[in-house]
C-alpha cells in the first residue's frame, strides 16, 4: 500500500516547463479527486482523471457564475469579472459566445491564413538577419499572436508593449499586491473603453466594431460586457497560443526524429499539431469552478459548494486514454485531446490557433535546419505564478 498523496498548494512549481508536476500524475493513479489548497489559501478539489475532467468542465452542476456568491472560494487574488464571458454561466454565457462564433468560424479564420503566414515571413526574415542566440518567444511567437488578435479585433499593434504587462497581472494567482492587479486592470479597462469609442466613431472591418455595432444597434449586450469582451480576447487570445508554440518547438527539438519526419513531409504538421498541444496546454488546470450540487466523480465525491480545479493538463495524459501518454506520437489514431477546452467554456479561438500554429512550424522547422536551443533544457523557467503557465523565456540558436 502506498503512502497518502500529499496535501499540495496549488499550482505546483514544475521540473520542467514540458511536463506537469510528477506529483499532478500520482494524484491521477492515487486519488483522483484530491483536496488541495489554493494560492489565495482556500481549500479546494484537484480532479485529474480524464473522463472526471470533462464532467467538470461540461456539467452545469459545475458552475462559474458560483464564483460569486458571497465568500466564494477564489483562485486569484482579484474577484472574477462578473461581465467576464470566462467567468459566466448559460444562458448569458451562450447569448455572449453567440456574439463573437461567428468571428472565429473556421471559414474566416481560414481567409486569415494568407496574412498570418505573411507575418510569419516576416518575422522569420527578422530572425535570420539577426545574430543569434534570440529568445523565440520575442522573435517569433509573440510578436506573431498579438499582431494576429490585433487585426482580427482591430486594436493598433503599435500598443502591444502594454499588452504584456496587463496579461501578466491579470493571470497572476497572487504574485502581485492586490492594488497592483487592480491598478493594471483599470488601465486595460480604460484603453478598451477608449478603443470603443472610437470604433463608434469610425468603425472598421473587424471584430471589435462588429461588437459595439451588436450593443449600440440591437442591445445585445452591456457596455461592461462589451469591455469585458475585448480585455479577454486582447489577452488570452495571445498568450496562449506564445506558451504552445514554445512548448511545441521544445517538444521537438527533444525528439529529432519525429522533428526529421515534419521536415521531410510537411503535410504532416496538421496533425502533428494535436499531439502538440496535447503535450503543452497552457497552464496546468482549469478555471476554479463551484459544484452547486452534491455529484459522485469516478474519483470520489464532491460536496455541494466545493471549489474544483479541473487539471486538464494531466488529463490528457491519462494513460487509460492516451496509450504511453508521455510519448510524441503524431500518428496517435485517436487522439481526443481537451487542451481548448471542453463543453460550454471550449476555446472560441481554437481554429485561429490552430492555423497560427500549424503556419509558425510550416515555415520555421525548414527555414533554419539548425534550430535548437542555446541553454540546457533544465534551465527553461516556467511561469508557476500565472494561470496559463508558459515559459519565460526560450533562447535558441540557429
Amino acid at each position: 500500500m502506498s503512502a497518502q498523496p500529499p496535501h499540495l498548494t496549488y499550482p505546483v512549481q514544475r521540473t520542467t516547463v514540458t511536463d506537469p508536476p510528477e506529483e499532478y500524475k500520482r494524484l491521477q493513479q492515487e486519488a483522483p479527486v484530491c483536496p488541495i489548497t489554493l494560492a489565495t489559501g482556500f481549500p479546494a478539489l484537484f480532479v485529474s482523471a480524464y473522463e472526471d475532467v470533462r464532467t467538470v468542465l461540461s456539467d452545469p452542476r459545475f458552475s462559474r457564475d458560483a464564483l460569486f456568491e458571497p465568500g466564494a472560494p477564489r483562485s486569484q487574488l482579484a474577484e472574477p469579472d462578473q461581465d467576464s464571458i470566462i467567468s459566466i454561466d448559460p444562458p448569458r454565457h451562450t447569448r455572449l459566445r453567440g456574439l463573437i462564433n461567428r468571428e472565429f468560424s473556421r471559414r474566416r479564420v481560414e481567409s486569415m491564413r494568407p496574412k498570418i503566414e505573411k507575418h510569419v515571413a516576416e518575422l522569420l526574415d527578422a530572425m535570420e538577419a539577426a545574430t543569434p542566440p534570440g529568445d523565440l518567444n520575442e522573435l517569433l511567437g509573440r510578436p506573431l499572436a498579438l499582431q494576429v488578435i490585433c487585426d482580427l479585433m482591430g486594436v493598433p499593434y503599435a500598443d502591444h508593449m502594454r499588452f504584456g504587462r496587463w496579461c501578466d497581472h491579470f493571470m497572476s494567482y497572487a504574485k502581485y499586491p492586490l492594488e497592483e492587479v487592480g491598478r493594471a486592470n483599470a488601465e486595460m479597462r480604460a484603453y478598451l473603453a477608449e478603443l470603443i469609442e472610437t470604433k463608434r466613431r469610425d468603425p472598421g472591418e473587424d471584430l471589435l466594431s462588429a461588437l459595439v455595432h451588436a450593443r449600440d444597434t440591437d442591445g445585445k449586450l452591456t457596455e461592461n460586457e462589451l469591455v469585458s469582451l475585448g480585455v479577454i480576447l486582447l489577452l488570452a487570445g495571445h498568450d496562449t497560443t506564445v506558451t504552445s508554440l514554445g512548448g511545441g518547438v521544445i517538444t521537438l527539438l527533444r525528439n529529432p526524429d519525429v522533428l526529421a519526419e515534419l521536415r521531410a513531409d510537411p503535410t504532416l504538421v496538421p496533425k502533428a499539431i494535436d499531439e502538440l498541444v496535447r503535450l503543452n496546454e497552457p497552464g496546468d488546470g482549469s478555471f476554479l469552478r463551484i459544484a452547486t450540487e452534491d455529484v459522485e466523480l469516478g474519483g470520489g465525491r464532491v460536496t455541494a459548494g466545493t471549489a474544483v480545479v479541473a487539471s486538464i493538463s494531466t488529463a490528457n495524459r491519462d494513460p487509460s486514454v492516451f496509450p504511453d501518454p508521455e510519448r510524441l506520437d503524431i500518428h496517435r489514431e485517436s487522439n481526443p485531446h481537451i487542451a481548448f477546452g471542453f463543453g460550454t467554456h471550449f476555446c472560441v479561438g481554437s481554429s485561429l490557433a490552430r492555423v497560427e500554429l500549424e503556419s509558425a512550424l510550416s515555415a520555421l522547422l525548414p527555414r533554419f535546419p539548425g534550430l535548437r536551443l542555446a541553454v540546457p533544457f533544465e534551465d527553461l523557467r516556467w511561469r508557476s505564478y500565472a494561470h496559463l503557465g508558459g515559459i519565460e523565456e526560450l533562447p535558441v540558436s540557429w
